[in-house]
């Protein structure tokens, strides 16, 4: 692969920030669409009817009255029968949870207000939102002329598992919502959708009231049509929580905060001064990953991975190729872990705590056994992909397969996070010495080699057709995480931004930055979007 195509430096344009024309919906807009839009696009699962919205008290806060949704695997708490936190799976359909997340206390601490839940793959399990009790969730973009049947029309896979909060906020049913990204679950259906989806470094937003899938790459991820709006999200919901025992401490923030703004050539663009510059991203270094350059690459995400490039590099950044010689390992190594997980977290839907209860047809002696039950249980409470993955995960945890699969999967994550550290200019604040160490050199006026971001496509092509979501090759829709996955094994932020479009379908480009540096990321990324 040659990079050459890529020009260090081209005539200055100036680039817009990432913003839209369509004003901000509000809550009575935003119900309104709901009514008018949700019977085609089956976004929202549960949405608060006028009644409910009008008693709950809003908050003064920097999210007053924006209205957001919720992913269905998110805990909320109302008076509403409705309000159930199902996952999209017949094993939670009736669930109201006793307590509510830590994000959406947050969002409402900060005035926003929740219209409800979104749909989503069955427990995130999915790339194409069609893996729900509810039905699949719809794009609202279509490469159609819009002179057809509505019901025609949107055809298109929103992507997943956050497939309806990003359908939600495409069509102004929201402004805001917040998803889960374990592998990519934000910033698949982001770009398919044409909207922002960030996913912060793991700890950063609590995970108290997320349902599990794979806890140790599970993000709670933030949607929204503008980077502006994610970061004001951000903002108000990325605290330290003492019922997430991985949520970052505050004397980590202090520490990542204190290292991130000991860099020179980044402090002007962290303090947002001169943001009408002529080269606002001077002094910043983009990464160019050259295994990013896969084969199943489109010439559209291709071509909007160069000119991304070329906008970046028009307004002062320097491109520079990177090598992280074991990302091709990322997605195999992604899958044995996320499963051998989920095989775990999944254990507790039995029928005995909580959620759906079945027993067996037949009341024979044979069928007495507690084991029978449970097997009744999950197998009418879990669909075919959520038991196709359990056992999967389950093969991976036995005693041989552990040695062959998962440890090697295990190792090979660390890999991939040591070759992220080495690329990245900001060393990884969880390396004591390694962070000092640099901290003396910038302050002697010395100069990272490394880059300050990676670019590169969120996926390999536009949103496939919904009938694309049922193809008997499985294994050929976990392709669409080959992109997405890397960020979660190593733990660090990425956002996928709205690029262009390529027969009316959008296009998306990711950037990711080092473990704790999402407000530098956040602040690159308001130049990116089309």
């Amino acid at each position: 692969m040659s990079f050459s195509r890529i020009p260090r430096r081209l005539v200055h344009h100036r680039c817009c920030l990432t913003t839209h024309s369509n004003s901000p919906p509000t809550v009575d807009s935003a119900l309104e669409t709901i009514s008018q839009r949700n019977p085609s696009l089956n976004a929202f699962v549960t949405s608060r009817v006028p009644a409910e919205l009008a008693e709950t008290a809003v908050a003064d806060g920097p999210l007053k009255g924006w209205p957001v949704g919720i992913k269905a695997n998110i805990a909320t708490v109302s008076n509403s029968d409705t309000d159930v936190t199902s996952c999209g799976s017949h094993a939670l359909q009736s669930y109201k949870s006793p307590f509510q997340a830590t994000v959406v206390d947050a969002l409402e601490r900060a005035g926003a207000v929740v219209m409800g839940k979104t749909n989503m793959d069955e427990f995130g399990m999915g790339s194409k939102n069609t893996y729900s009790i509810y039905g699949p969730a719809r794009n609202p973009h279509t490469s159609e002329p819009q002179d057809k049947d509505p019901c025609q029309i949107y055809d298109r896979s929103p992507g997943g598992s956050s497939g309806g909060s990003a359908a939600a906020v495409a069509s102004n049913m929201c402004r805001a919502a917040l998803g889960s990204d374990t592998g990519g679950s934000v910033r698949l259906p982001a770009a398919w959708c044409g909207i922002v989806g960030f996913k912060p470094s793991y700890g950063r937003i609590s995970r108290y009231g997320l349902v599990p899938y794979g806890s140790s790459l599970d993000t709670v991820g933030i949607m929204a049509r503008s980077v502006q709006d994610v970061q004001q999200v951000f903002q108000a919901v990325s605290r330290p929580d003492t019922r997430d025992m991985t949520c970052m401490t505050e004397l980590l923030r202090s520490r990542i905060n204190m290292g991130s703004q000991s860099r020179p050539w980044a402090a002007r663009l962290l303090s947002q001064n001169d943001m009408e510059a002529e080269k606002p991203l001077a002094g910043i270094r983009i990464g160019i990953p050259r295994e990013c350059w896969v084969e199943e690459l489109s010439a559209s995400a291709l071509d909007a991975w160069k000119q991304g490039a070329e906008r970046l590099s028009a307004l002062g950044c320097e491109i520079v190729a990177v090598s992280l010689p074991h990302l091709s390992n990322a997605l195999p190594a992604y899958y044995t872990l996320a499963l051998a997980e989920a095989s775990s977290n999944l254990a507790r839907y039995d029928g005995v705590r909580y959620g759906l209860r079945k027993e067996p047809g037949n009341r024979g002696p044979k069928n007495l056994d507690a084991s029978r039950k449970y097997a009744e249980t999950r197998s009418q409470g879990l669909g075919a992909e959520v038991q196709r993955r359990i056992l999967l995960g389950t093969y991976v945890m036995s005693d041989a397969a552990c040695r062959h699969f998962y440890l090697p999967s295990q190792r090979i994550r660390r890999v991939i996070q040591t070759e992220f550290d080495s690329v990245f200019a900001l060393p990884n604040a969880l390396s004591s010495e390694a962070f000092e160490k640099t901290l003396l050199d910038w302050a002697s006026g010395g100069r990272s080699a490394g880059v300050d971001a990676l670019l590169f496509p969120t996926a390999t092509d536009t949103a496939p057709p919904l009938l694309e979501g049922r193809e008997e090759n499985t294994a050929a829709s976990y392709v669409n995480d080959v992109m997405t996955v890397p960020a979660n094994l190593a733990g660090i932020p990425a956002i996928s931004v709205p690029v262009g479009h390529k027969d009316r379908m959008p296009i998306g480009l990711q950037l990711a930055a080092q473990y704790g540096d999402d407000e530098l990321l956040l602040q690159i990324a308001r130049y990116l979007g089309a």
